[in-house]
């Protein structure tokens, strides 16, 4: 079966932010960027994400870990957020603004178990300590933004392209 890298997209936004939840499928390794007025960037890891089919996409981001995160997202909005699948390294990043933040309920926290168990095993596949499982993830705090840019990030020569406007694979 042929796969058409996402950056290779070729059916525009519009449908992209529809197949969101199916591009995320799979990426358990989660990286929250923001910055500060003075343009400092933080990062955090996240906990879980949920995407829906309108192009907004929910953070989960662990309340002990994520106080500058939260700080920089009252302050201005702005997130970027990085997905990967470890084993992979099949890698996206979506781009956009702060539509809601606010404390997860504890019927979201489903959802971040399930990211940190396919997380975990990720990394136990790869040999990482078995002490990853210790990392406090609930409490989280619920990041929802819309995505307006989306990157594919995969190492190879579609990294960097905005999905759709990416190089045709070699023949």
């Amino acid at each position: 079966m042929l796969r058409i890298p996402y950056s290779c997209y070729p059916f525009g936004m519009e449908r992209l932010l529809r197949d969101l939840p199916h591009i995320l499928e799979g990426l358990s390794a989660i990286v929250v960027g923001t910055r500060d007025d003075a343009l400092v960037p933080a990062c955090v890891l996240g906990a879980g994400v949920h995407a829906d089919e309108s192009g907004r996409v929910t953070i989960f981001v662990p309340e002990g870990t994520g106080g500058e995160t939260f700080e920089n997202v009252a302050r201005n909005g702005r997130v970027a957020v990085t997905l990967e699948q470890i084993p992979t390294h099949r890698t996206v990043q979506l781009k956009g603004r702060c539509l809601e933040m606010r404390p997860a309920v504890e019927a979201e926290r489903p959802i971040v178990d399930r990211i940190q168990e396919a997380f975990l095993a990720d990394v136990e596949a790869i040999g990482a300590p078995v002490h990853a499982r210790r990392r406090r993830r609930w409490p989280c705090r619920a990041i929802t933004f819309e995505v307006a840019e989306i990157y594919e990030q995969t190492p190879g020569p579609h990294a960097g392209f905005p999905f759709g406007e990416g190089r045709a694979p070699a023949s």
